[in-house]
């Protein structure tokens, strides 16, 4: 997996690029990005899912985590180019409650 960071306006959206490798720590190095973001004054925040093809529940975790830590640091944050699939298990989860899908 590979990050991709750009400014858009006032929004700070991060590109999530190939598949997610959990044996090399991708899920752990987002959610630090994600909240490094937060924690250092970017008040807007976008992850861009296009590129995610499989989601768990360990992915849906950790972005349970990113929301809960962007919303700690005041910042907003929200998820774009949301697959079908990603929105049915928003929606199981309820997370599509919380989390902003555009």
């Amino acid at each position: 997996m590979l990050l991709s960071e750009r400014r858009h306006g006032e929004t700070t959206v991060v590109d999530l690029h190939g598949p997610i490798d959990r044996e090399h720590g991708d899920l752990t190095n987002l959610l630090a990005h994600l909240r490094s973001l937060a924690n250092h004054g970017c008040s807007d925040i976008t992850l861009n899912v296009e590129e995610l093809i499989e989601v768990d529940s360990i992915v849906m975790g950790t972005i349970a985590h990113a929301y809960i830590a962007a919303s700690r640091a005041g910042a907003t944050f929200r998820l774009v180019n949301v697959s079908p699939s990603f929105r049915r298990l928003l929606a199981v989860t309820k997370l599509d409650r919380v989390i902003e899908t555009l």
